[in-house]
């Protein structure tokens, strides 16, 4: 409703300048011709820095480049706050002691959560609570050897696996989780069979559920039995359909029961073809998703390989022709391999990730007894420059070696959006629409002597 009346009155406006009225000519009325000049709106922007583990980076300064301004240090939550912003604007986040930057390019929002740095290697807090839920699982359909019934305790705040004792049919799951002194969520239980442990199911026996199960901190939650009734097995199936000149390299299956609670059923390196059909449960309400990875052709492989990837998410069992399309991965341009005397003004360009954002990922290749100084941009756009860090104490190191990448995420309509999407955490464990990601291979530059 709100846009439609912006429309709405945008138009009437156009209507009524155009149109003469009976006061057009007393003085005082705008001249159309020579309208009055506006000041730009400004904001005040508030937000909050976090860390590789989503934990305030309280060492970090921001910087919104532009009159004038300097560099501010966040508060002990990792707060700021900067007035007088004329959007759109770009942030720049630094940690000078770890010789980190962090660049937003294009952002209009008046609040943000911004990380340093989002290194998914990054040692993540212990969480705050544990309790222990036990219960006997009955219903188990005869089966081979093969046969496990798998568990899950879902809730908007744990998502912990296990499986049932098969001897006696009993379990005893632990559920770890932050926040709240006690938590809620739903127990599954899947009986399946599988060719070996990491493989998809081949064939689902059984399926059972229990709804509003509350565990405690350090408390042991008993006799929570779940009754599994027989489930049928179906189809998800269709195509993989990559870039030219790649291949898939490695297909996940997962089940999710209810939004942003997947499931791992297994992986599965798929067949030159570029078909595939899995075995899944009839279960109502649930959704299955699959992550396919292609690599080049003519990779060697390792960390350095090119990579596109597709979460894709909602497929319902029964569905036959399924098409996995994954999107040419952005690839960098310019400057070219081992480029010399790079400085800041060099721009750097690659093809673009459709419907994406970008992140230019640099790092000092060599360092002797310090972090290496390490840059990450990110933008729409498919060029860019190095930023001035200057103000941080963090000039560019002169006659140095660095590595650079380009990663690609979309679908990502704006760099607002890319915010949006940090706040939420990791797309691929809390997003629940489709996600595409890219990594290109490592290029090197070496900086000039006076960058």
């Amino acid at each position: 409703m709100k846009k439609a009346s912006l429309v709405w009155s945008c138009c009437a406006a156009l209507v009524l300048s155009a149109c003469p009225g009976p006061d057009d000519d007393k003085p005082g009325n705008p001249d159309p011709t020579n309208p009055t000049p506006t000041n730009p709106t400004t904001l005040t922007v508030t937000g909050k820095v976090i860390d590789g583990a989503n934990q305030a980076a309280t060492k970090a300064s921001v910087l919104i480049p532009g009159n004038g301004r300097q560099p501010v240090a966040v508060d002990a939550s990792g707060a700021f706050s900067i007035s007088g912003v004329t959007p759109p604007y770009d942030v720049i986040v630094a940690d000078k002691e770890r010789r980190i930057a962090t660049v937003f390019k294009g952002l209009t929002l008046k609040t943000l959560t911004v990380p340093l740095d989002l290194d998914s290697d990054a040692v993540q807090p212990d969480p705050e609570h544990q309790a222990t839920v036990e219960g006997t699982v009955t219903g188990e359909q005869p089966s081979s050897a093969s046969a496990s019934t798998d568990l899950l305790f879902a809730s908007a705040d744990a998502n912990m696996s296990g499986t049932v004792d098969p001897m006696g049919g009993t379990y005893s799951l632990n559920v770890d989780w932050s926040g709240t002194t006690s938590v809620t969520g739903t127990l599954y239980a899947l009986q399946l069979e599988r060719s070996d442990l990491f493989s998809p199911p081949t064939r689902y026996l059984a399926f059972g559920q229990r709804d509003n199960v509350t565990v405690a901190k350090d408390a042991t939650l008993s006799a929570q039995d779940i009754a599994m009734s027989p489930v049928t097995s179906s189809r998800l199936a269709g195509n993989y359909v990559v870039p030219e000149g790649y291949a898939v390299s490695l297909s996940t299956l997962s089940l999710a029961f209810k939004p942003a609670s997947e499931f791992g059923l297994g992986f599965a390196f798929p067949s030159a073809s570029g078909a595939f059909d899995y075995a899944v449960p009839q279960i109502p309400q649930a959704t299955f998703s699959i992550l396919t990875v292609a690599s080049p052709r003519d990779a060697q492989g390792g960390d350095d390989s090119a990579q596109t990837m597709l979460f894709k998410r909602g497929l319902t069992a029964g569905t036959t022709n399924v098409s996995l399309e994954l999107q040419a991965p952005a690839r960098p341009a310019q400057p070219a391999d081992a480029a010399k005397d790079v400085t800041r003004t060099t721009g750097f360009s690659w093809s673009p990730f459709a419907n994406g954002v970008h992140m230019l990922m640099l790092q000092e290749d060599k360092s002797e007894n310090q972090t290496p100084y390490t840059v990450a941009i990110y933008t729409r756009e498919p060029q860019t420059s190095l930023p001035d860090l200057s103000a941080f104490g963090m000039d560019l190191p002169a006659s140095t070696e660095f590595t650079w990448q380009i990663q690609g995420v979309g679908p990502m309509a704006s760099m607002d959006a890319m915010i949006g999407l940090v706040e939420q955490g990791n797309p691929f464990e809390q997003g629940t629409g489709d996600m595409a990601v890219s990594t290109s291979e490592t290029r090197t530059f070496t900086t000039a002597a006076a960058p």
